[in-house]
């Protein structure tokens, strides 16, 4: 009976994979959105032009704001269910998190893409959204800026769906052995713990508001936390009688 919780998680597995459509082709949904990333900030930066080095503050401006929306939209619409967004929390904390945990990160074939990318087309709702903030860039700010938001937007969108996918690659692959990929493969294996996923570890990327928040998963603060909402329930309980 020791190996039942194992046998549940590969039946769960088994289920979820089989439910990939079979028209799904693994690298052309990595490639579609990697084209389109690529040719949007290409054709950005080749509309630049004597860049100053205020311009250039564009972009740790627009890679913060990337860290919080990333740290956010995972927090609060991936790992709870909103309104109109139950499909997303689905797929992620109901799929993702179901085949991959703590102990099991690792892809087990390419087709499992499917489970890890976002949607292909999630590349064009990104261009979408950045359009109208690289508008009014051009307005207050130029040319140069808007088109340095718009290289740092994409950068960042492909920077996630790659980083991410590293992560989920097998950890002797030559990928995986990266040091770099290694460290930060550490961090998103904790949020994978069922146990800590709401919790700690948001940015899949840097984990720049992971630290601002103190968000990033140790011994100690989860012990905290614990302490603290005991402490809050201690109080309500006294507050009810």
């Amino acid at each position: 009976m020791a190996d039942a919780p194992q046998r549940i998680h590969e039946e769960h597995r088994a289920k979820i994979v089989a439910e990939i459509p079979g028209w799904y082709r693994p690298w052309a949904h990595l490639a579609f959105p990697t084209a389109v990333g690529l040719a949007v900030a290409v054709a950005a930066a080749l509309n630049l032009h004597a860049v100053t080095w205020r311009e250039l503050v564009a972009i740790p401006i627009t890679l913060f704001v990337g860290f919080a929306f990333e740290w956010r939209v995972h927090k609060d619409v991936l790992h709870q269910r909103r309104p109109g967004l139950a499909l997303i929390y689905e797929r992620h904390e109901l799929a993702h998190h179901v085949i991959y945990t703590d102990q099991d990160m690792a892809m087990r074939s390419s087709r499992e893409l499917w489970l890890i990318l976002m949607p292909a087309y999630a590349i064009l709702l990104v261009a979408l959204m950045v359009a109208p903030m690289a508008a009014l860039a051009t307005w207050l700010f130029g040319t140069n800026v808007a088109m340095l938001v718009l290289v740092t937007s994409m950068w960042f969108f492909l920077s996630y769906e790659w980083l991410h996918m590293s992560y989920h690659l097998p950890e002797d692959s030559a990928i995986g052995r990266s040091f770099f990929i290694a460290k930060l493969r550490e961090l998103h294996r904790r949020h994978h713990d069922p146990r800590l996923m709401k919790r700690w570890n948001f940015n899949v990327t840097i984990p720049v508001f992971d630290v601002i928040h103190r968000t990033i998963w140790t011994r100690e603060r989860e012990a905290e936390r614990d302490a603290k909402r005991r402490a809050r329930r201690g109080d309500s309980v006294a507050a009810a009688r």
